[in-house]
């Protein structure tokens, strides 16, 4: 049975006073969030993604190095239950048939938001994910718990918006902040981090979380944080 660690909100908060003070807007150490440990990664996991990565991206590491970019998604699922159990198995379930012949890692993020708000933190920032494809060598993932972009809160936007705050202030190489929908469009800043080795891959069309969602997440981020990142 996993176990799960809250992190009350004035622990965070001195921690964040302490170690990031010199980094972080002022408004963001004025706003402790409680993160819960809900730690997905094992052994078997890091194996699969070191050889994920060199299929896919040519590197012989299952170390995420430097994030560029913070990617959002929303689960298609209702509960927070059935999106940890989907997230928790270290092998993709055949059933992904459009993506379980890419590689045997199952998906994987680094953080999961509540509807209510609730933030749980899955694998560490340093260990590559599997939620965007062609991107997951340089992306930090966040999944929102809803069955549908109507089922997104704002209680969600603020969550993300702080533990966006947090993450830049932890990985200043982080440029980029895109919704799963727009990772595709070669157009947009950050497609210039795109790698893809498998060639036989082709990449799906994403709606997750949708254009309302990350206007208003840009919006909050920018109004709370003072932060505005390409995407």
């Amino acid at each position: 049975m996993k176990q799960k660690l809250i992190i009350p909100k004035l622990v965070w908060s001195l921690f964040l006073s302490l170690c990031l003070c010199p980094l972080l807007p002022a408004s963001i150490i004025g706003a402790p969030f409680e993160v819960t440990d809900h730690n997905i990664v094992t052994k078997r996991r890091l194996e699969l993604t070191k050889f994920y990565a060199r299929r896919h991206y040519g590197k012989d590491t299952y170390n995420l190095i430097r994030p560029k970019i913070i990617t959002i998604h929303y689960t298609a699922m209702a509960s927070l239950g059935r999106t940890l159990g989907t997230l928790e198995p270290d092998i993709i379930p055949r059933h992904r048939d459009k993506i379980a012949p890419f590689g045997r890692v199952n998906v994987g993020v680094h953080f999961v938001i509540d509807g209510n708000g609730d933030i749980y933190s899955l694998m560490p920032t340093t260990i590559m994910g599997r939620h965007v494809s062609g991107f997951n060598h340089t992306s930090i993932g966040i999944e929102n718990v809803a069955s549908s972009s109507l089922a997104l809160t704002k209680e969600q936007i603020i969550s993300n918006s702080n533990l966006i705050a947090f993450l830049i202030a932890k990985h200043p190489s982080i440029d980029y902040l895109i919704g799963h929908h727009e990772y595709m469009h070669q157009k947009l800043p950050h497609y210039k981090e795109f790698i893809q080795k498998d060639l036989t891959f082709t990449p799906l069309i994403k709606v997750d979380p949708g254009f309302d969602f990350m206007n208003r997440l840009r919006a909050v981020l920018y109004n709370r944080h003072q932060i505005k990142l390409k995407d």
